[in-house]
């Protein structure tokens, strides 16, 4: 058995250039919600995104920075997340070799954005700890921002910009937002899942390795819209549950050896959809499935 060498893996594994190509499609309300981004950066006015799960938030900041040109840092906030998770901590090792100095200091990925110029996305901001986002305020509104561990204040970079990303205050898990943090946020953009043209454009860009044809694409999304319909739904399929029906079916029919046909995709939908969905009181999402793919399809699989 071979011996890993861990040292030697990491340096072969280490992403040099974080730059990618961001899988968005601006057309419809990601093109309208882009041009707001770009109107509020100009206006020196930071942006609240608002949308259900999955419904391409990340995908539209990560674009947003690339196309600027600025670094791109994101924190998805929870109960979890800290302070020092933003800021930055000391790193033990190097303080024993620096003591409690700026060299020892290693920077979170708010204070990066905030020092370098960069885009920062607070994904789910509206589920962070109050006492988390109060860590914030200062960089936001007065453009310094302080270091506790270093007890300093730094300048903040003039090209550095927030985004917030917050899901719809219904959703289970989300808080209300301090007032203070609010405030800061001048501009609301609201985001919904997609038209289904523009999903379709976006399931055939992660696909495309694939060559799924239109109809089969055309039933996945049926499918996914359907349950965004249904009130019996609390929670319905994403655009990510999109993209990994089809690409589960296409890779079940090519193993199998088959057409990518109706029951290849229930199947396929079964897998995918079991655990992405959530049904309102009294309702199962097993005997849901099987009605959907039923009536769709033809088939429970």
């Amino acid at each position: 058995m071979k011996t890993i060498d861990p040292t030697q893996l990491l340096a072969d594994s280490e992403v040099k250039d974080l730059k990618q190509d961001a899988p968005i499609i601006l057309e419809g309300q990601y093109q309208e919600a882009y041009d707001a981004m770009l109107d509020a950066y100009h206006a020196g006015l930071y942006v609240g995104l608002i949308g259900p799960v999955g419904s391409g938030k990340t995908a539209l900041c990560r674009r947003f920075a690339e196309d600027l040109k600025r670094p791109f840092e994101w924190v998805t906030f929870s109960d979890l997340v800290r302070p020092a998770n933003l800021i930055g901590s000391f790193d033990p090792t190097l303080v024993f070799k620096y003591g409690y100095a700026n060299e020892s200091f290693v920077p979170g990925p708010f204070t990066v954005a905030a020092l370098s110029g960069g885009v920062f996305l607070a994904n789910e901001l509206n589920r962070g700890d109050e006492y988390v986002l109060n860590s914030l305020l200062d960089a936001l509104e007065e453009r310094k921002l302080y270091i506790p561990s270093l007890k300093k204040w730094f300048q903040v970079d003039s090209r550095f910009y927030f985004i917030a990303a917050m899901n719809p205050a219904e959703a289970r898990g989300t808080r209300r937002l301090p007032s203070a943090v609010k405030d800061r946020i001048k501009v609301w953009i609201q985001l919904g899942y997609p038209k289904r043209a523009v999903e379709q454009k976006i399931v055939e860009q992660h696909c495309a390795e694939y060559s799924l044809q239109p109809k089969q694409i055309e039933l996945v999304l049926e499918l996914v819209h359907k349950t965004r319909e249904d009130a019996a739904v609390a929670q319905p399929a994403s655009i990510r549950s999109s993209i990994g029906m089809a690409r589960l079916a296409a890779e079940r029919a090519k193993r199998l050896g088959k057409p990518l046909d109706n029951a290849v995709l229930a199947q396929a939908g079964k897998l995918v959809l079991k655990e992405a969905l959530s049904m309102k009181p009294g309702k199962e999402v097993g005997p849901y499935l099987d009605a959907l793919f039923n009536e769709i399809l033809g088939t429970t699989g």
